[in-house]
């Protein structure tokens, strides 16, 4: 056979495969990356030597049986060296819900692109919903207590989660979804505070 090989949508910049084409691949559990390279590509089944963005790609990777094992999905292929991260900050609107009460220990199941984790709130800090141009009706005021903060339908905070299991690839700008029982909500990553070396 050919080895491992992994698939996804090429989301920027472009990539010629052969001997010479060194990628990085994961993160791992760990959080670092492994180098390998990329030995061939398909595109609809057909075999190809470049790939670009916005297109649908397989690629045949160089991996020990070893580091094979360590593939899951929800890990990104890169030319250059990259990080990886366990905390971000996000900026987040709840959509739907009852209303759902976020304290420090707040647990929602996170999903950036193709990452889905569960992920914890360390900080959480509100934005005046009245900047936002958000009527009282669907900006209620905010109870903040020792019991926690309460987030209505839309209501808006900045929030650092920290995931749960594992180190994650995210950069600031990717939008995300959380979802905690039957409280729905969107939000964009402002911010990666700190990073994982690649390996």
């Amino acid at each position: 056979g050919v080895g491992a090989v992994v698939s996804g949508f090429v989301n920027a910049g472009e990539l010629s495969v052969g001997g010479n084409s060194h990628v990085y691949v994961g993160p791992t559990d760990d959080g670092t990356f492994l180098k390998t390279v990329a030995k061939s590509a398909h595109i609809a089944r057909i075999n190809t030597s470049h790939i670009t963005s916005g297109q649908s790609a397989c690629l045949a990777l160089a991996l020990s049986k070893d580091l094979r094992k360590k593939l899951r999905r929800g890990m990104v292929v890169l030319k250059e060296s990259p990080t990886s991260t366990r905390e971000f900050d996000a900026e987040i609107c709840v959509l739907k819900g009852e209303g759902t009460t976020i304290r420090r220990s707040y647990q929602a199941y996170v999903h950036i692109l193709n990452v889905r984790q569960s992920a914890f709130a360390r900080n959480i800090e509100i934005i005046n919903n009245t900047m936002m141009g958000l009527t009282p009706s669907h900006g209620p005021r905010l109870e903040d207590d020792d019991d926690g903060i309460v987030l209505r339908p839309g209501s808006r905070a900045k929030v650092r989660f920290e995931f749960a299991k594992r180190p994650e690839y995210i950069r600031p700008g990717m939008r995300m979804l959380f979802r905690d029982g039957r409280v729905r909500g969107v939000g964009i990553i402002t911010g990666v505070p700190q990073s994982i070396a690649a390996a």
